[in-house]
């Protein structure tokens, strides 16, 4: 047990140091003239409309006290922008800008307003960390080496770090997730006080992760079901049959409605309704925009369920996983590996208790691919990676753990595990040191440089264009970005050695 807190004490500092040095961001406070100036070119901290259509939220926030945005800050998250009531928004769920205001109105005293909102998804990052560590070690079994392993993949090789260092989503999505998913295990676990505390917390990070991405609601449904499967319990008796439920769970459903209620009120009184969601409210047309294109005079509203058809999931299945455009297994091969990981432990899992949560990872991953296979843009727009499979590889992390923990042949398996992890995490830093704003093929090849992967990041490397704050705040003078990327990428894979290295093929380390 102490061994384990040491452990996650190293997770967090290891993890926060690396991540600072990949930060994005620019010294001081931000106003909506900077944008244009330089903000939204690529490699700075804006460079997407993602980035921008949450910031400008969290500025107006802030600032006026108010969620909707003023004429200047909508030009700055145009064309991403609607309008309802009168009031500008951008079509981004309003969670993520709501967590941030902390985190900016600290930084603003330091002039560091823009860098401090970013550092939230570091610290979300390093929480989820901690949590896949716990999983793997507790819920899976696996030795505290092969758990450890397990963080690295998911931090390091893994389209997860492109986007702790920015402001997206997805991290937010992956930190409930696993905390719910733990959460659901204590409470099935627990007797006594703790499973209330239990039960509300998966509640409550259900909720939440509804506020940060709608889609959400339908990603967490696995650990909702194995929520609601420890509620109830039916067992056969002399009299027939009796059903036992835990009244925690049912209770503690109050803690969903209050801030399920309070994502209500807030589409009602900004967007109009209770039903309104930001993606679904009437496109805003710039005046611009009007003068020279006729058929634009009229903003339009979208049908967001549109967007999801099953006649799109086998072109969807193949961007997601195998293209070189976005595929998960060519920017990250290790999670082949994962692959091997889950037929390994299904074969063990058959025989112990841990069975429903393997299940359980499993459905969450496959709801996750399903739901964004059948997207209408499974690239993710202008991205790096498959940054909506950042979810499952959290999981897919835990089974490369797995992968190198069970069965026989490890000392192959670590050294083909290492030389994968060397590929991933060359790749996942390249995104994060330079940029996310790599077109997709289609795109690409309508542009004077006809690159739609991670080759496009080389050429950033190549010409000292860096996203990171410590970098070209401190070091763009003193070193070259290549350099730079060396430092990290090798101090990176000798700790990753050590540690496979170091791990023993054992049921607890």
């Amino acid at each position: 047990m102490k061994k384990d807190k040491l452990i996650i004490i190293a997770i967090f500092f290891l993890g926060l140091v690396i991540y600072l040095l990949t930060l994005r961001g620019v010294a001081g406070n931000p106003v909506a003239r900077d944008f244009k100036e330089n903000l939204d070119k690529p490699t700075m901290p804006f460079e997407l409309s993602p980035e921008r259509g949450r910031f400008v939220h969290v500025v107006n926030l802030a600032e006026r006290g108010q969620f909707d945005l003023s004429r200047e800050w909508a030009e700055v998250a145009y064309p991403d922008v609607g309008i309802a009531g009168g009031k500008f928004y951008s079509f981004f769920a309003p969670g993520t800008s709501y967590f941030a205001v902390p985190f900016y109105l600290i930084g603003k005293k330091f002039g560091l307003s823009q860098v401090a909102v970013f550092f939230m998804e570091v610290a979300a990052a390093l929480i989820s960390a901690i949590f896949i560590y716990k999983i793997a070690r507790k819920i899976f079994n696996l030795p505290n080496k092969a758990s450890l392993f397990s963080v690295f993949v998911f931090a390091f090789a893994s389209n997860a770090w492109p986007y702790s260092i920015t402001l997206y989503q997805h991290i937010f999505t992956t930190l409930f997730m696993v905390a719910a998913f733990y959460a659901a295990w204590k409470f099935a676990n627990e007797r006594g006080g703790r499973a209330w505390l239990y039960a509300s917390w998966v509640w409550a990070a259900y909720a939440l992760s509804i506020m940060v991405d709608y889609p959400n609601a339908i990603l967490m449904l696995p650990i909702m079901i194995y929520f609601v499967y420890s509620t109830f319990s039916i067992k056969r008796v002399e009299e027939g049959i009796s059903l036992s439920i835990r009244w925690a769970a049912i209770f503690t459903f109050i803690v969903f409605v209050l801030i399920t209620g309070l994502q209500f009120w807030h589409n009602a009184h900004y967007y109009g309704s209770w039903r309104e969601l930001a993606g679904g409210i009437q496109t805003y047309r710039h005046p611009e925009e009007i003068a020279t294109n006729a058929s634009a005079s009229t903003g339009t509203t979208k049908n967001i369920v549109a967007f999801f058809s099953e006649k799109k999931i086998p072109h969807g299945l193949f961007i997601l996983l195998f293209s070189d455009e976005r595929g998960l297994f060519f920017f990250y091969p290790i999670f082949i590996l994962s692959l091997f990981g889950i037929w390994f432990f299904y074969k063990k899992s058959r025989e112990v208790v841990v069975f429903p949560e393997y299940v359980l990872a499993l459905a969450l991953i496959l709801t996750n691919v399903a739901l964004y296979s059948s997207w209408g843009d499974p690239w993710g727009g202008w991205a790096f990676g498959p940054r909506y499979l950042i979810p499952s590889m959290a999981w897919l992390s835990i089974f490369a753990g797995i992968f190198i923990s069970q069965g026989a042949h490890t000392g192959i398996k670590k050294i083909l595990a290492f030389l994968l992890f060397l590929y991933s995490s060359a790749v996942a830093l390249l995104g994060a040191l330079t940029t996310n704003a790599v077109p997709t093929k289609g795109e690409a090849l309508l542009l004077p440089i006809k690159k739609y992967n991670f080759l496009k990041n080389i050429d950033f490397i190549g010409n000292n264009h860096s996203g990171s704050f410590i970098y070209n705040t401190y070091l763009s003078g003193r070193m070259t970005l290549l350099a730079y990327y060396l430092i990290i990428y090798f101090a990176v894979a000798l700790i990753v050695l050590l540690v496979l290295i170091a791990s023993r093929n054992k049921t607890h380390g």
